[in-house]
This record gives structure tokens, C-alpha cells and sequence, in this order.
């Protein structure tokens, strides 16, 4: 046993413990967990576990409609430290109502308890899957989204975006700009996948010979008869959605599984990545335009970016092996942001699954994007 007069806090007799830097008799203490064994001190915690704080919450969670629910879970920091608590304490009060002076319809009251207990578990329930796949999603790579969202389909409901716009503005509430930018990125990509999953699987038909596109992908005997193949589906219009759903399910499969040799893996990265560069390069332009220079900072460099971007000149893809040369109209570019603005404007506002999912945008990138449009209008207009 260790001599106590050689240790930093001397106890002496009752007096209270005294640091070099506090008094630990003037720090508040903290309450214990509710349920917990009062003799057990490793059972406190700096969050309050009393039961009056619990029994707010009840109040809070009574006066709330059940669809605001979520919103409250997933904006709540302390969560999962309060639940356990917070259910012993609803069960507590449904074993004693009889007791409870202020209740005047007992019986009643035992089954609000009840059901409220009852859906608060089932949110919690679903709130807690919503957390685990949104983790999933962000330790993720961005080339096998395409084969991981339909696969798990299902799961990418309405209230999971619900769930996930709560945790982007709860993000921007704490002025955490990196996780914001995270959470709004890799939202708005499972969207978008999911749309045009849904999109695609209207048709049968479409998928039925997407498939059979896909496999005469694989049929293929060199790179470069996989490139030439790729470029003529693009050039007929058969590099569609269905068609990238279907070989980003391929690619996933393969890249995450230990069994598939090297080979077959390095084979498929080249055709799975030549496909996504030939489909981005089938937009518009303007937005590839747009894209570069949202994605720098310094305002001095974005304007020159534009500049150069509204200079006329030839115009050139995959220059040096990866880089595009192109050049628009600035009365087009403008065009272009202004009907970017006015769908999430609009989407906001709309009570389907794009509702919550326009909100995701971050206000860092709408910011930004109003700045270049003034700039557009003031400089090159």
C-alpha cells in the first residue's frame, strides 16, 4: 500500500480532498446514472442522470409529434448516453403511477407511458440503424457508392434523409465545416444513386440489356478493344444509368472481395474508371466548368479561372492524359448556376425524398456559388 502523506492529495481524518489546483468540496457533483447502484461511484457521470432531468425529457418528447422525433434524436449530442436512463425512468413511472399524487387518470396515464415508452424505443431503434449506415457510408470509397446504394436499397428511406439533414445542420449549428461538408457530399451522392436506381428500375427491359451491354464489356479481349467498346456505347447513347448501376455492382463486388485474383481486379478498376470518365465527360460543359472552380478557394484564382474559362478557343479532351480544355459563354455559365439555384430553391420546399436531400447542399457551396454568379454579372457581363 502506498505511504498517503507521499501523494499529491493529502486525506486527513473527514476533511474533504484538496488538489494542487481546486477544491474538489466546491465542484459540483455530478448526478448518478439513473438505475445505478448508489455505493457504485465509477457509475457518475459529468451528464445529468437525475430523474427530474429525465422526466423533462418525457415532457419534451409528450409535447412533440412523433414525426419531430427523429429530429430530436439525431440533433441530440448526449443521446445515447441519456437513453438507457431515460427508458428505466418511463418504466419506473408506469410501475408507480398508482403512487403519483398528480395523476388523476391513473389508468390512462399508465398507457400513455406505455406507448410512449414503446415508440421511443422503436425510433431510437431506427435512429440507431441510420447512424451505423451513415457511418458505413462515410468509411466508404466514392467508386463503389454506385454498387453499395441499390444494393441496400431499402434502407435509403425518407426518414433516413430526414435523419441525415438533421446531422448537417446540427454540423453547421456547431460550425464544424469539414464534417458539414462531409455529411452534404456524401448525401447528396446517395441521392443521386438512388434516383437513378429508381429510375432504372421502372424499366425492366432497360436493365435486361444493360446487362447484356455490360457483358459484352467483359467479352472484350484487350484494354484497348474495352476502351473502343465503352466509346461506341457512349456515342450511341447506351452508357446510361442502368448500365453504370449495373457495372458499379460488378465493380463493388469484385474490389471488396478477397477471393477475386489481382488481375480480374486491375481489369475491372480500368473498365469501371474509363466508364465514369466517359459519362462525366458527357455533361454539359458549363457544369464541368462550374465544378473546377467551386472546388478552389481563393477568390483571385477563381476569377482567373473564369477568365480563362470564358476565353473562345479550341477545344480539347484529355489533354496530357487527363485534362480537358473547354470554354463557354459567360451569359450560359450564368444560365447555368441561376437554374442550379432555382431547383434547390424549389426542392427545398417539396415533401419527397429530394425535399430533405436539396437541403443538403451546403451553404458554404451556395454561398460560393452566389459569389460567382455576382462576379459574372459585375465582371464579365
Amino acid at each position: 500500500m502506498p505511504d498517503i502523506g507521499t501523494t499529491p492529495y493529502q486525506m486527513k481524518d473527514d476533511l474533504p480532498a484538496k488538489g494542487p489546483e481546486f477544491d474538489l468540496s466546491q465542484k459540483k457533483q455530478p448526478q448518478p446514472y439513473f438505475g445505478a447502484n448508489d455505493e457504485n461511484k465509477e457509475a457518475t457521470t459529468e451528464i445529468d442522470m437525475s430523474p427530474a432531468m429525465f422526466d423533462k425529457l418525457i415532457t419534451i418528447f409528450r409535447s412533440k409529434d412523433e414525426d419531430e422525433w427523429i429530429g430530436l434524436l439525431a440533433s441530440s449530442e448526449k443521446w445515447y448516453d441519456l437513453c438507457d436512463g431515460l427508458f428505466a425512468r418511463i418504466e419506473e413511472r408506469v410501475e408507480k403511477v398508482d403512487e403519483d399524487p398528480a395523476v388523476k387518470n391513473r389508468d390512462e396515464e399508465e398507457l400513455l407511458l406505455a406507448r410512449l415508452l414503446r415508440k421511443l424505443k422503436e425510433t431510437h431503434a431506427r435512429c440507431t440503424s441510420y447512424r451505423d449506415l451513415l457511418q458505413e457510408l462515410l468509411e466508404k470509397d466514392d467508386d463503389v457508392l454506385e454498387g453499395f446504394v441499390p444494393s441496400r436499397r431499402g434502407e435509403f428511406t425518407a426518414e433516413f434523409f430526414s435523419y441525415v439533414t438533421h446531422k448537417i445542420e446540427r454540423a453547421h449549428e456547431m460550425k464544424d465545416v469539414e464534417l458539414t461538408a462531409n455529411l452534404a457530399r456524401i448525401a447528396s451522392r446517395v441521392l443521386g444513386i438512388v434516383e437513378q436506381f429508381d429510375e432504372a428500375s421502372r424499366d425492366q427491359q432497360l436493365l435486361d440489356t444493360a446487362a447484356e451491354n455490360f457483358q459484352e464489356l467483359l467479352k472484350v479481349e484487350t484494354i484497348q478493344d474495352m476502351d473502343a467498346k465503352i466509346d461506341e456505347l457512349a456515342s450511341t447513347g447506351k452508357l446510361d444509368p442502368a448500365l453504370m448501376l449495373t457495372a458499379a455492382k460488378a465493380y463493388m463486388s469484385v474490389k471488396e472481395s478477397p477471393y477475386v485474383e489481382e488481375e480480374v481486379k486491375d481489369v475491372m478498376v480500368h473498365l469501371y474508371s474509363k466508364m465514369r470518365d466517359t459519362v462525366g465527360r458527357q455533361q454539359p460543359k458549363e457544369v464541368r466548368i462550374l465544378k473546377l472552380v467551386l472546388s478552389v478557394d481563393d477568390p483571385i484564382e477563381q476569377r482567373n479561372m473564369l477568365e480563362q474559362a470564358f476565353t473562345p478557343g479550341p477545344e480539347l479532351e484529355n489533354v496530357d492524359g487527363n485534362e480537358d480544355m473547354l470554354w463557354c459563354a459567360p451569359e450560359s455559365m450564368l444560365q447555368t448556376i441561376d437554374v442550379i439555384l432555382k431547383t434547390r430553391e424549389q426542392s427545398v420546399v417539396k415533401t419527397s425524398l429530394g425535399g430533405d436531400a436539396a437541403r443538403m447542399m451546403t451553404p458554404e457551396i451556395i454561398e460560393r456559388m452566389q459569389g460567382l454568379k455576382n462576379l459574372i454579372e459585375d465582371q464579365f457581363i
